[in-house]
């Protein structure tokens, strides 16, 4: 029995190994067969496999930009501001004006430091957050600029121009101090710091344009540094300087025009005078005082700095800022001096004032007894040709265009009518022009006027209230005529309760 089971056991051996065999031979011709197939299934898995890794590769670096962006944005985790200096403006930087930039730096720094090499698979991230960077400030800096054009705009239709009442030069722009800290803010456009508001480093906002309501803050004059309490931008300015020799009537003739405007708007509908500053503050105190008959009113003091009596006029809705400058005469005997009244360049409207009796010729034409009675009241000034040449050449320094030919206007002012009345110098019924070229002797200087400015005027005037004390209605005419350019609405107002009693013609 045992021979039998050896014997059946060495006889299965064989075909167990012929089986294995086939089998192997089997396999062997199906890979044969199947080879491509069977390659392209291990390669569709090792591909698959990597792009598998890769996109998730890919999700870990987006999210751990998008971390870093949110912290930096949102989380508060953003670069450091840097501190102005003392030449830059302490207002915050607008997130167009630095930061957008430096968020995206800080965001790719950080993301490099965490992801290391790997970081190159961002570039299409970074490139995307450059793309939408660039828009928004290219769209924040197009704003910035449309905005300024329609401020400079709107200023420039309106006939608004800023010139500080004490060192006389144009304002671009004034400063501005915070009304919370009170640090100077120069620059107070849109730009850097803000489109349409600023942020103060005390945390105030500020308005970045005039029609936004920059007028209402406090201003400083970015040359000289001094308070400018008239709010420029705000409303136009009319610059008026009065020129004549020393005793002319100049600073009697300031306080009468002041007088009669503020009577005037006293009187008028929806009308205001509104002093601003020291100057037309103390017009306004004195005015009826200066303007009363037998008040003998002071020269001014030839070393006093000419600051403007500033005042604003309301004729219903509409502004104007007034700045009337009365220097001594005797800066206007010498060039050098008169170089020193850099508003000449910047008005097109002046005034010069003529004292009848200090005309020798006229002075001589009275009789005995009128002299006698006028002794005290004439002021020796020069010839007033001598003013008016000294002020004329400064006027051409200052004007922009000269080849334009001649432009502005001139009130020729003949103080003391109401001295002049009554004695043999009386012009009675005569034109005034008439009888200040044959009477007075001004016909070559109303002739080389003619010849300068666009429009000459000649006005007699009496700067004296009357016991009502009323302006004299001459005053309310020189007015009407002065601020006729500036609008209708303003000369009407000028005019005053009582008929104006104007002088003269071209």
């Amino acid at each position: 029995m045992s021979g039998v089971r050896g014997h059946d056991g060495g006889a299965a051996r064989p075909e167990a190994a012929l089986l294995g065999v086939l089998l192997l031979v089997s396999v062997g011709a199906v890979v044969v067969l199947l080879r491509w197939w069977i390659l392209a299934a291990v390669v569709s898995l090792l591909v698959g496999t990597g792009v598998l890794a890769a996109v998730a590769g890919l999700v870990v670096l987006t999210w751990l930009y998008l971390r870093e962006v949110h912290r930096v944005m949102l989380g508060g985790d953003h670069p450091a501001e840097p501190v102005p200096d003392g030449r830059e403006e302490p207002a915050h930087r607008g997130y167009h004006g630095g930061p957008a930039w430096w968020d995206l730096c800080a965001a790719v720094r950080r993301t490099w430091r965490a992801s290391a090499l790997w970081g190159v698979l961002l570039l299409p991230h970074v490139t995307a957050h450059a793309l939408v960077v660039g828009a928004y400030l290219a769209a924040a800096w197009s704003l910035a600029g449309a905005l300024r054009l329609v401020d400079t705009g709107l200023r420039t239709v309106r006939r608004i121009r800023m010139v500080c009442p004490e060192c006389y030069r144009r304002l671009p722009y004034p400063a501005y101090l915070c009304g919370r800290c009170g640090r100077r803010h120069d620059r107070v456009r849109p730009g850097a710091r803000g489109l349409l508001r600023r942020r103060c480093r005390c945390d105030r906002t500020l308005p970045t344009l005039i029609l936004l309501g920059a007028a209402d803050l406090e201003t400083l004059c970015p040359h000289c540094d001094r308070p400018l309490e008239h709010r420029p931008g705000e409303a136009r300015e009319f610059l008026l300087p009065l020129f004549g020799g020393t005793g002319a009537g100049k600073t009697r003739l300031a306080a009468g025009l002041h007088l009669a405007l503020e009577q005037a708007a006293r009187h008028g509908s929806d009308s205001y005078l509104e002093p601003l500053g020291e100057e037309a503050a103390r017009l306004s105190r004195e005015g009826a005082r200066v303007s009363a008959p037998d008040h003998r009113t002071r020269p001014t003091p030839p070393g006093r700095k000419v600051r403007a009596a500033t005042a604003r006029l309301g004729a219903g809705r509409r502004a104007l800022v007034l700045q009337v400058f009365d220097a001594a005469g005797e800066r206007f005997n010498r060039s050098a001096t008169t170089e020193e009244l850099a508003y000449l360049g910047e008005a097109s409207t002046f005034v010069l004032v003529v004292d009848p009796l200090g005309i020798p010729a006229v002075w001589r034409c009275l009789t005995a007894a009128e002299r006698d009675r006028l002794a005290g009241e004439r002021s020796h000034t020069r010839d007033p040709e001598l003013a008016y040449g000294t002020v004329r050449d400064e006027v051409e320094r200052g004007r922009r265009s000269p080849e334009r030919g001649p432009s502005g206007r001139l009130a020729v002012v003949v103080t003391r009518g109401d001295l002049v009345r009554g004695t043999s110098v009386d012009p009675g019924a005569a034109p005034v022009r008439e009888w200040a070229e044959h009477r007075l002797g001004l016909g070559n200087l109303l002739a080389r006027a003619e010849a300068d400015f666009g429009t000459v005027r000649v006005f007699l005037t009496s700067a004296v209230a009357g016991p009502d004390g009323r302006a004299d209605p001459s005053l309310h005419g020189l007015a009407a005529w002065l601020l006729l350019p500036e609008g209708r609405a303003f000369a009407e107002l000028a005019c005053g309760p009582a008929p104006a009693a104007a002088g003269g013609a071209r």
